[in-house]
């Protein structure tokens, strides 16, 4: 049936069902739908129109119906689903047991194939976002890591980079890709788009480049370019995470356990050997504290030690915006401005950049000063050729997106020195003026951390293109404009 329901399984009976009474399946309750060794479990949707479904028929979703890989017309059976053989093993860690590896997997397993009730796999994320033993992470992380898409290379030390996120402007992987690859070694970085932020990785990439690339498209750009910055859509997707984040969002189960291994089993099936880990830290960021930081930083090491990745996780300071712009076209700007050295490119980002880059460049045995040789590839232009090269071979945008056409400054309402900028709040003011969909829209600041300014001069400007935005976003900065002044 011509049904986009995301990569849920529904099926569609009709409400005098010759097979089943169908409205007894409205609810939690399932079907196993079968011919010989095809097989899914499906939701049901009960419809009452003999011209959509026959009373003995049954309809697919899209996803379900390519799942099954069944031609239409196909006769199937339909039983009543039954508990899982390891519904007594979630179970047990729901009472407190710890999973060996063969458990963890059995569980996952069922997840993925919708084995469970939905009640049931809340039961066993509450469990563990309370509680898991090292162990218990790891043999999560490898039971993952298993059901997604799984890439090979030629080489045997792969790098990749990833940052917990939180802090707005800090577009450093646009930078750090390009210094790696052009140092030799493979850098297949993929990310997300934003969710709750301004904008992500992906987002800012799209403005000059394709990002929605296949697998075998981006496995043939790194090995022409030694590097890509693509969408992780459809490369990194794992159904597992489509479960479990459809249950811990909205329910808000922010476990760091849980958020390791989803980190660490995308690299895993990325083919990665090395990863170095971003921990922002400071209020609005998903760690609050340096304390809490190091803690995760010593977990995720921990843990990629013990599914063979070598891990070096590190806390950053996270109190203020990094380089000037917030939102998908000013962000990238800024990165534009550092690989091209301009003077005036903002120093954060680029020290950033080069800090993260140097520590990648480490772990190749030939060179004794990372950061060092980061800087002379940066500064050399070598990042800036390999960076050209990347978006053209993923496919550069024939007129780049850049930074909207309509501009409202927010002002000081006193006179005094910037002593400090809320993340959180002007990031929050970024998404209200369209950030990151409008990927013109953001916020670029005119007042940095340190600069004295009178009462009427300007701290910063709302960037977009669409008037309601920017005048909603205005409003919002009016009331609170999260820059502190003293």
């Amino acid at each position: 049936m011509p049904v986009d329901t995301w990569r849920d399984h529904i099926c569609f009976l009709h409400r005098d069902c010759t097979v089943y009474p169908a409205p007894d399946y409205l609810g939690p309750n399932k079907v196993d739908i079968a011919c010989g060794s095809a097989e899914i479990r499906a939701r049901v949707n009960v419809l009452d129109d003999d011209q959509v479904v026959g009373r003995d028929e049954i309809g697919l979703s899209q996803y379900a119906f390519d799942t099954l890989g069944l031609p239409e017309g196909t006769e199937v059976t339909l039983e009543r689903a039954t508990p899982p053989d390891s519904l007594s093993i979630l179970r047990g860690k729901v009472a407190g047991s710890e999973l060996g590896m063969d458990q963890m997997r059995d569980v996952i397993r069922d997840i993925v194939d919708y084995r469970y009730t939905e009640r049931e796999i809340v039961a066993f994320l509450v469990a563990a976002s309370k509680e898991l033993t090292l162990s218990e992470i790891q043999a999560l992380t490898r039971a993952r890591a298993e059901y997604a898409h799984h890439f090979t290379w030629s080489r045997e030390v792969i790098v990749d980079k990833h940052s917990m996120g939180g802090v707005p402007g800090s577009r450093i992987s646009m930078i750090v890709i390009p210094i790696v690859a052009a140092h030799g070694l493979w850098i297949p970085k993929t990310s997300s788009r934003a969710i709750t932020s301004a904008a992500g990785t992906a987002d800012a990439m799209e403005c000059i480049a394709e990002v929605d690339l296949a697998p075998e498209a981006l496995h043939d750009v790194v090995e022409a370019a030694g590097g890509c910055i693509a969408w992780n859509g459809r490369l990194s997707h794992s159904p597992v995470d489509d479960v479990m984040n459809s249950i811990t969002r909205p329910l808000g189960i922010d476990s760091t356990k849980l958020a390791v291994t989803s980190i660490l089993s995308k690299k895993m099936a990325a083919g990665s050997s090395h990863v170095v880990v971003d921990i922002p830290y400071g209020p609005g960021t998903k760690v609050a504290q340096l304390t809490e930081a190091e803690e995760l930083a010593a977990l995720f090491e921990a843990v990629g030690a013990g599914v063979g990745l070598t891990v070096v996780a590190v806390p950053t300071d996270a109190s203020q915006p990094i380089g000037r712009g917030i939102g998908p076209a000013l962000e990238v700007r800024d990165v534009w401005s550092v690989l091209r050295n301009d003077p005036d490119a903002p120093s954060d980002l680029r020290e950033k950049a080069l800090d993260f880059a140097g520590i990648i460049l480490g772990w190749d045995p030939l060179v004794d000063d990372g950061r060092r040789r980061a800087r002379a590839l940066l500064e050399s232009g070598a990042a800036l050729e390999r960076m050209e090269r990347i978006v053209d071979l993923q496919g550069r945008k024939p007129k780049p997106v850049g930074p909207g056409s309509l501009a409202y400054d927010v002002l000081a309402t006193r006179s005094g020195r910037v002593t400090g900028i809320d993340c959180y709040r002007v990031a929050s003011i970024a998404r209200r003026a369209g950030a990151p969909m409008d990927k013109g829209a953001g916020i670029d600041f005119l007042a940095a951390v340190g600069a004295d300014i009178k009462a009427g001069e300007p701290l910063y400007q709302i960037v977009g293109n669409v008037e309601a935005d920017l005048r909603r976003a205005l409003s919002a900065a009016d009331e609170q404009s999260g820059i502190e002044i003293e």
